[in-house]
């Protein structure tokens, strides 16, 4: 653990001062080999950086499959990296970061915008027409652009490493979970999967969704959550916005098996109840729809990671499951 603590704190030291060296050919953040973390600056993009997690395995001949997770609203990539780890154990090899990369998937763990009424980042996942919520805070009340950063975050980890290009899945937390739907609607052609946790398909509310192909959809969600309610409306846990509504998890569904043409209704089946934690979870899975589409709604569960560390405590997120983590995740993609 401290060993590890202190490879991530040396390369953080030396790629703090990535953004400065723009005009030089190399930044310390070219330094990126197999097993190793760094952290890099996108350019262009002050104040945004990422955490870029590389397998020890050297890149097979395609590149390395890349996964890009996204902060819930108020948080940021470290807070992104802990929650996607059981109890918050960043040295467990049951994070989304490690399991990953034992598995051979490059992890990219990016920042949001920071400002406006939400502590913390936020990411703009649409919204904000009628009585729909503008998700979330300052990214998606100054509208900002965050599919042109994910152009220049993808293009900046292809700089950096060998990206398989067919192989690039986005998941993330609320705010990243809805940012995750936009991005398959806006880049299909860019992005393979999603896995969306706790957060809907806002975006739907407000843009137009056309994929230009097939994307895989794995939308994981607790019945029980208070911060984006299964059913959609309004929250119980968000600042600001008054009256406004998160869209559901179900319209949700329908929506993408609507644009992915899927036929009749999704099968259903529940997962092994493993850990007695107050929840279960049913998983339901849509056939003939050109794609894998998937929801895992989690009976019991909150605003929260699979075996994650919550952002907050049971009494305002809501429960945590244990019957599953990021394996599910990992199996989907």
């Amino acid at each position: 653990g401290d060993m590890m603590m202190k490879r991530w704190l040396a390369v953080l030291v030396v790629c703090a001062g990535c953004a400065d060296l723009e005009s030089l050919q190399t930044s310390p953040c070219d330094e990126a080999a197999p097993g190793v973390n760094v952290t890099c600056e996108v350019k262009g993009y002050s104040n945004r950086d990422y955490d870029l997690v590389i397998p020890e395995l050297a890149p097979p001949e395609v590149g390395y499959p890349v996964i890009f997770a996204l902060h819930g609203a108020g948080g940021d990539r470290k807070a992104m990296l802990r929650g996607a780890c059981p109890l918050g154990d960043i040295d467990s090899d049951e994070c989304l970061h490690t399991m990953a990369a034992n598995t051979g998937y490059a992890v990219v763990v990016p920042n949001g915008t920071i400002g406006g009424v939400v502590a913390g980042r936020t990411w703009n996942a649409g919204g904000g027409v009628d009585s729909w919520r503008c998700v979330s805070g300052n990214a998606c009340e100054k509208n900002l652009d965050d599919v042109a950063y994910f152009d220049a975050l993808l293009d900046d980890v292809a700089r950096q490493i060998k990206v398989d290009r067919d192989r690039v899945f986005v998941t993330g937390l609320g705010n990243g979970g809805a940012m995750a739907h936009r991005l398959a609607c806006e880049r299909s052609e860019a992005v393979t999967a999603i896995a969306p946790i706790a957060g809907a398909f806002q975006f739907a509310v407000s843009g137009t969704c056309e994929p230009t192909r097939p994307v895989g959809v794995l939308q994981i969600h607790g019945a029980e959550d208070p911060c984006w309610k299964y059913e959609g409306g309004e929250p119980e846990c968000s600042l600001g916005q008054a009256g406004k509504n998160h869209v559901g998890v179900e319209s949700s569904m329908t929506r993408w098996a609507t644009i992915f043409g899927c036929k009749g209704q999704p099968d259903e089946d529940r997962l092994p109840d493993a850990v007695s934690d107050g929840t279960t979870t049913i998983r339901r899975t849509w056939t003939g729809c050109g794609t894998r589409l998937q929801l895992l709604k989690v009976e019991g569960g909150g605003h929260t990671w699979p075996n994650g560390q919550p952002s907050q405590g049971e009494s305002v997120v809501g429960k945590v499951t244990r019957d599953f983590g990021n394996e599910m995740i990992l199996s989907f993609f």
